[in-house]
């Protein structure tokens, strides 16, 4: 039986929610548009995901040294059943291709590229999904008023918008999360245990924390003996599955997800500090940017529902809203106090921040729920209506920041891979159509979006020397055991490689970023010509906050921007 959670009266359960397919459909919708806009903010998803999968599929892309069998940090589990997905999606994308070109119509594209959005377009209604199942259920715990907060609030947030359709195992824990939570409230302990299990084993080890809650519940409500027997068992299946799918790639009896705790947790040598430390204020700055004024009912949530429960039932604000504030409050601790910061290690508590903003401000609007002077219009409902409608519009304007300032990478690499790169239409017109194309990246090497912007393996990206001098990626090898082949100059202490790099003669295209005071010393250069750029936004000339949230008219002038450029050479050297 579902308990309610404590402050919501009984006539309150008869207010009009939308049905879960409503939401749904509203969700799917920002989610779709963020598959198609959405800007790649982290390299790990590149070249950790993006690379693996493409290799996969195409033999060829980049490896990370967590790749390498000497070390497996990473399953091939999850990449592999996005690559399954993708492959069978597409298959249909490709025969409509197939038909309509029979037809002489040409709606349909087959290129790469669409499969990189159709992968979007997937997680894009996987996620919609799952958050559609967490509000539909959240309206038995929530109660009504609160899980129609939490609808808009998922469908405005900034920062769901970055991760829902991010191909990253903290976007992924992030849905099993979501999935999680709909299961526990339906006291449907069996299927939340797995989701945890999966999101454990399958997505990233340290999330456990976020379940310590659930597993007391589950103790309590199925039995120890029940609870331990289940997730010995789910638990096994998928050791098993991830042992054996992992042994096919690695050639070698692997459990990726304990390498990486073990790299991260237990390690004396090394750990992911190598990576970059970040004061606490990263992650505050973050949650203000993707969350704006919710971030301050999400996070002093305990205190106008305490005062809630305090005029009701205080046993039931325990046993009930603690499933969801505790485990944030949790992760924000461990995460916080973390000195490697990432903004994707806030991904998995997204939809909790939400939830507990949700039941916040609906609390606030009840402890606030008088009349304004003699009229009938409440206090309460004019504090909830004039912060969602704030909240609303800074999202908004944060959203659209991120596309017009940052948007410029992959749209010079989607025009590299439609107009300039060799493929079946263009590959006539270059000297020599044998000999692949040379792509380099200098200090732009971690804004490549991915090798699903080449048309063909008849261009090789390559990598300059630059200001950074740890270590980069190294390509597969590019036969079908690619994967299980020890890569030489490989290294578990982002020490820096020097083989990684080619001489500039070698390059045909480099991508790169020009400021603006160091245009002119590129216009006098006879050797490279820019053949096209669109305008990034240059952070540390431009002013906040008009950097960081779009206001039109008014953003623009305090704003400057760098020019993310394709550059050609014009004549080989010696020539």
């Amino acid at each position: 039986m579902v308990r309610h959670c404590v402050g919501v009266p009984k006539a309150a359960y008869k207010a009009w929610t939308p049905r879960a397919e409503t939401a749904f459909t509203l969700l799917v919708l920002v989610r779709g548009a963020s598959a198609l806009i959405n800007i790649i903010t982290d390299c790990d998803e590149t070249f950790n995901y993006w690379e693996p999968m493409h290799f996969l599929l195409y033999r060829f892309g980049f490896q990370t040294w967590e790749y390498s069998p000497v070390y497996a940090l990473r399953s091939y589990v999850y990449v592999l059943a996005h690559a399954s997905l993708l492959d069978a999606s597409y298959g249909v994308w490709r025969m409509a291709a197939y038909v309509h070109e029979m037809l002489g119509i040409s709606i349909f594209s087959s290129s790469k590229v669409i499969q990189f959005y159709t992968m979007r377009a997937l997680l894009a209604i996987v996620c919609a999904r799952a958050e559609a199942a967490l509000y539909r259920s959240s309206i038995a715990i929530i109660g009504p008023q609160a899980a129609q907060i939490l609808l808009i609030l998922l469908f405005c947030n900034a920062g769901m918008f970055q991760a829902s359709t991010a191909f990253l195992p903290s976007s992924f824990v992030m849905y099993c999360v979501m999935v999680w939570m709909h299961f526990w409230i339906q006291n449907e302990h069996t299927k939340a245990l797995a989701c945890a299990i999966i999101a454990v084993l399958c997505g990233w080890p340290y999330v456990g924390v976020l379940f310590l809650m659930f597993a007391f519940d589950m103790v309590r409500f199925r039995g120890f003996w029940y609870s331990i027997f289940a997730g010995g068992v789910i638990g096994i299946l998928v050791t098993v599955a991830e042992v054996a799918v992992n042994y096919v790639y690695y050639h070698k009896l692997v459990f990726p997800a304990w390498n990486l705790f073990q790299y991260n947790v237990l390690s004396k040598q090394v750990d992911s500090t190598l990576y970059g430390v970040e004061p606490w204020t990263f992650y505050a700055q973050n949650l203000v940017l993707n969350f704006n004024i919710m971030v301050v009912f999400a996070v002093f949530a305990v205190l106008p529902l305490g005062l809630v429960a305090w005029k009701s039932d205080f046993h039931r604000f325990k046993t009930e809203c603690n499933r969801i504030l505790l485990p944030m409050y949790i992760w924000l601790g461990i995460m916080f106090a973390q000195p490697h910061k990432e903004e994707r290690f806030l991904y998995p508590i997204y939809p909790l921040i939400c939830m507990a903003a949700a039941m916040s401000l609906n609390a606030c609007g009840r402890l606030l729920d008088f009349r304004l002077w003699s009229s009938n219009v409440r206090f309460g409902r004019v504090v909830v209506l004039g912060s969602l409608m704030m909240y609303s519009t800074l999202s908004l304007s944060r959203i659209a920041s991120n596309y017009i300032n940052y948007n410029a990478p992959l749209r010079v690499y989607q025009h590299l891979h439609d107009f300039i790169l060799p493929n079946e239409m263009t590959q006539a017109l270059y000297e020599s159509p044998t000999a692949p194309l040379i792509l380099c990246l200098s200090k732009e090497w971690y804004r490549f979006p991915t090798s699903f912007f080449l048309p063909t393996n008849a261009t090789r990206v390559e990598f300059l020397p630059s200001a950074f001098h740890g270590q980069l990626p190294k390509h597969f090898e590019e036969h079908v055991n690619g994967t299980s082949v020890i890569p030489s100059h490989m290294n578990n202490r982002n020490q820096e490689e020097t083989s990684r790099y080619v001489s500039e003669d070698q390059c045909d295209f480099i991508v790169d970023l020009i400021p603006a005071n160091e245009r002119k010393s590129f216009e006098k250069r006879d050797t490279w010509q820019v053949i096209y750029e669109l305008p990034f936004l240059d952070s540390e000339a431009s002013l906040s906050p008009y950097r960081s949230f779009y206001i039109p008219f008014v953003s623009p002038k305090y704003t400057k921007f760098s020019s993310y450029a394709l550059l050609k050479r014009l004549k080989k050297p010696g020539k």
